[in-house]
C-alpha cells in the first residue's frame, strides 16, 4: 500500500519545485466539506482548492454531468461546435449582471485575464485608438501568465523574474485598503477611487483600453472596499471611455453571498472574467462582454485548443445549477456574516487579530504583533496554519503582508462545521 511519504519522495523526485510551500498531506477522496488524505485521515476544507469547489466536493449533480459527458464525447477542439459549450454561454448571458452577453472559454483565470485585456484593446482599436494602457490596483493578483503577472499588483510575486512580469503599459492604481491607509474612512472621501482621476491624468498617454480589478481582493489579503469605492471607479472609467474589467474569478459563483461579488455593489462591468467555482471543480475558465466590445474580436483574433471543452462544460452546467437550486449564495450569506460576527468576537479575546473582512465566507484574518504598529504576525499565521492541520482543518495564509489567514470553505459547509472551526482556531490562537 502507497504512502504519504512514499508519494511526497516522488513528487520531489518528478514535479518541478516551484509551487508554493505545500501542507504534507496527499489528499486521495472528498465529499461535500469533508476531505479524506491516503491515511484515511479526515479534514474540514476551509480553503475549497483556493475557492475553486465552492459546490463541495464531488456533487452528485456535477459528477454525473461529467460522467455521462465522458461516455459521449471527452474532446473536439474549439474549432467545432458542441452542445454543452453553448448551453454554458446561454446560461453566463443570463445569470451575469448587466449587459455582459458573449462568452470565451478557455481553462484558468490567467487566460480569462489576458483574454480581457486583448479584447479590451482591441475594441480600443475599433474606435480609433490604440488602447497603449491598461490600469491595474496595487496588492491585487492576475494570475502568472507575463501579462497577468505584470497587472498583478505585488512584488513577491514577480521576484526574479525581470521583465517576463513587466509588459509595458501596466499603470497602478491604490487598493482599497484601508486597515493599512495612511487615511481614515470615511473622511478620506475615498481618496483610493478619486485618485484614479489624476492617474489618468498625470501618468498615462490618455490612450487607456481597461481598468481592471477583483471586487473583493482575494490573494492580496481578502481586501473589502468601501460601499462607494467600485461605483466612483465605473462612473470614472465611464467618464473617460475607459472600459471596466471586473475580476470575478476568485470572487463568482457565490463565494461571496451573492452569485457574483459585483452584485453587491450594482456594478454592471464591461468584461468580466472567471474560472476556478465555475467548473465545479473541474478546470474551466470565460470572459463574458457586452454584444458590441465582444464584435471587436473578429475569426482567427483568439482562440483555446482546450477552450470549450464538453466535459468541463457540462460541470459548469450542472454546478450553476445546484449553486442556484441549492439556494447557496444565500446559505453564504447567512453563514458568513454568523462566522464574522463570531470572529469580531474572538477579535475582542486575542490581540494579535489586527483585523476582520470579508463577505459571505470569503473570509479574511489579519494577524499582527502590535496593534498601534499593525507589525505583520507572519510567523505565528504559518504556525496556527499548521497547528490547525493538525487539528483536521485546511486553511489558507496569505496576504500583501503574509499573515493574513484564509477562511474560503466549501459553501456546502454547515453551521456546526464553521462552530467547528472557530473553535479550533480560538484554541489554536
Amino acid at each position: 500500500m502507497e504512502t504519504s511519504k512514499q508519494i511526497l519522495d516522488l513528487d520531489k523526485e518528478y514535479i518541478m519545485q516551484c509551487i508554493p510551500s505545500r501542507l504534507p498531506i496527499v489528499l486521495v477522496e472528498g465529499k461535500g466539506t469533508i476531505l479524506k488524505d491516503l491515511e484515511g485521515r479526515e479534514y474540514i476544507d476551509c480553503f475549497s482548492g483556493i475557492a475553486v469547489t465552492n459546490i463541495g466536493h464531488c456533487q452528485p449533480k456535477v459528477v454525473k454531468a461529467v460522467q455521462e459527458q465522458a461516455a459521449k464525447l471527452m474532446h473536439v477542439s474549439a474549432l467545432y461546435y458542441n452542445v454543452p459549450m453553448t448551453r454554458l454561454a446561454e446560461k453566463l448571458a443570463q445569470v451575469c449582471p448587466g449587459k455582459l452577453k458573449k462568452s470565451f472559454f478557455c481553462n484558468s483565470g490567467a487566460e480569462t485575464v489576458e483574454g480581457a485585456i486583448k479584447l479590451s484593446k482591441k475594441y480600443a482599436v475599433k474606435r480609433g485608438k490604440i488602447g497603449a494602457q491598461v490600469i491595474s490596483l496595487e496588492c491585487s493578483f492576475h494570475g502568472r501568465t507575463a501579462l497577468a503577472l505584470t497587472l498583478t499588483g505585488q512584488k513577491k510575486y514577480k521576484t526574479n523574474l525581470g521583465n517576463f512580469a513587466n509588459v509595458p503599459g501596466v499603470v497602478y492604481a491604490p487598493a482599497p485598503y484601508c486597515y493599512r491607509c495612511r487615511l481614515e474612512y470615511p473622511e478620506c472621501d475615498i481618496w483610493c477611487a478619486r485618485s484614479l482621476e489624476d492617474i489618468i491624468e498625470t501618468c498615462t498617454t490618455d490612450d487607456i483600453a481597461a481598468f481592471i480589478a477583483e471586487p473583493i481582493i482575494g490573494e492580496g489579503g481578502i481586501i473589502v472596499p468601501p460601499d462607494e469605492y467600485l461605483p466612483e471607479v465605473q462612473k470614472i472609467c465611464r467618464e473617460h471611455e475607459i472600459l471596466f474589467i471586473v475580476d470575478e474569478v476568485q470572487t463568482g459563483f457565490g463565494r461571496t453571498g451573492k452569485l457574483f461579488a459585483s452584485e453587491h455593489w450594482k456594478i454592471q462591468p464591461d468584461i468580466m472574467t472567471m474560472a476556478k467555482g465555475l467548473g465545479g471543480g473541474l478546470p474551466i475558465g470565460a470572459f463574458i462582454a457586452k454584444d458590441e466590445i465582444a464584435s471587436a474580436f473578429t475569426p482567427g483574433d483568439h482562440f483555446s485548443t482546450f477552450g470549450g471543452n464538453p466535459v468541463c462544460c457540462a460541470a459548469a452546467l450542472a454546478n450553476i445549477e445546484a449553486l442556484m437550486e441549492e439556494k447557496i449564495p444565500e446559505k453564504t450569506a447567512e453563514l458568513g456574516k454568523y462566522a464574522i460576527e463570531r470572529l469580531n468576537d474572538l477579535a475582542k479575546k486575542f490581540k494579535i487579530i489586527g483585523d476582520i473582512r470579508g463577505k459571505g465566507l470569503m473570509i479574511g484574518v489579519e494577524l499582527v504583533r502590535d496593534r498601534e504598529k499593525k507589525t505583520p504576525a507572519q510567523e505565528e499565521a504559518e504556525k496556527i496554519r499548521g497547528k490547525m492541520l493538525e487539528k483536521g482543518i485546511l486553511i489558507g495564509v496569505g496576504g500583501v503582508k503574509k499573515c493574513c489567514i484564509r477562511i474560503q470553505p466549501c459553501l456546502t459547509i454547515t453551521k456546526e462545521q464553521v462552530d467547528e472551526v472557530l473553535d479550533t482556531l480560538e484554541e489554536v490562537i
